[in-house]
Parts: structure tokens; C-alpha cells; sequence
């Protein structure tokens, strides 16, 4: 799925959506209310859409923001690391928040497909932020040679391999669940 060369920063930014997940769950109640506030607010962005324009639009979204993600690591990878820890926390407050309202089993149901297309997209896509990153550092301290335009075309390669497929899976099935569940 992924190529050993991004492999430690995978584990790496697993670790840290872990630590933000759980942080998202035992976040304060009025912590918590501002994250589903803003989360209501991105939803009511996408009310009214029709199918095609809703997939569309979610795609679209979901591979800027991946793309931003890979782009943005050559900046020491800080970005990436805060996109997952952003994300890890916002799926912990809404699990917590579904599980208070429906239980637990149904609550992870809820955030079951993101965690099985959308968040391994992610992942992958900050996996290369993070290692541009760290190849960015090293280039400057002298201990890289290579220029960092083949890293990132490899890092591309990558991204429409892997992440770009994963999206459109994400995108359809974050479709069909805005449009068929209540």
C-alpha cells in the first residue's frame, strides 16, 4: 500500500491520531460543543447537494486538503503533524458524542468509514509531508544530496497510487451515509 521509506512516519503519526483521538473523547463538554458547532457549520456547507455534486464536492475538499498536507511537510512536516492531530481530535470529540447519544457499538459504526478509507488517506498523505519535511531539514544542514524535487515527485507517484484512490472510496461513502442516514 505504502513504500517502506515513509513506514516510521506512518507509525509516528499513528501514534499521535491515537493520542488525539482519546484527547478528542475526554475533552471538556464545552470543548467538545465548539468542535460540533464547527462541524454542523462544514456540513451545512454541503446541505441540498445533489449526489453527483455532493461526492464531487467532498472529493474535492478531502485532496486539497491531502495535497496541502504533502505539499506543506517541506516546512520541518509541522503542518502534517497538526492535521492529524486536528483530525484525531475532531473523530474523538464526534465519537464521544455519538456514543453519549447512541452507545458505543453504535457510535464506532459512525466513524467506522472514516477510519477505514478516509483516515489511512490522510495518514499517508502527512506520512510524505512529514518525511519531505524531515528531507527538507536535512538538505539544509548538508546531510541530503538529493534535490528535494525527486522526493516530491516521488512523493506524487505515491499520492495518486494510493491516496487519490482511497479518497474517491471516502468520498462515495461519505456520500451515501450524508444522503441515506438520518
Amino acid at each position: 500500500m505504502f513504500d517502506r521509506t515513509i513506514k516510521p512516519y506512518i507509525l509516528i503519526l499513528t501514534l499521535v491520531f491515537a493520542a488525539s483521538f482519546i484527547a478528542g473523547t475526554i475533552a471538556p463538554s464545552a470543548v467538545r460543543q465548539q468542535m460540533i458547532d464547527v462541524f454542523k457549520g462544514v456540513v451545512g456547507n454541503y446541505r441540498g447537494l445533489a449526489g453527483g455534486m455532493l461526492f464531487f464536492n467532498i472529493l474535492v475538499q478531502n485532496v486539497m486538503a491531502t495535497i496541502f498536507v504533502v505539499i506543506s511537510g517541506v516546512m520541518a512536516g509541522v503542518i502534517p503533524t497538526f492535521a492529524i492531530s486536528s483530525n484525531g481530535f475532531g473523530l474523538g470529540v464526534l465519537y464521544r458524542q455519538a456514543s453519549e447519544a447512541s452507545g458505543f457499538p453504535a457510535a464506532a459504526l459512525k466513524v467506522l468509514p472514516y477510519g477505514v478509507f478516509e483516515i489511512p488517506a490522510l495518514l499517508i498523505a502527512a506520512s510524505y509531508g512529514l518525511w519531505l519535511g524531515v528531507l527538507a531539514v536535512r538538505r539544509m544542514r548538508g546531510k541530503e544530496s538529493t534535490l528535494l524535487r525527486f522526493h516530491i515527485e516521488h512523493a506524487f507517484r505515491r499520492y495518486f497510487a494510493v491516496v487519490f484512490p482511497l479518497l474517491i472510496v471516502a468520498a462515495a461513502i461519505e456520500t451515501a451515509l450524508i444522503l441515506w442516514l438520518p
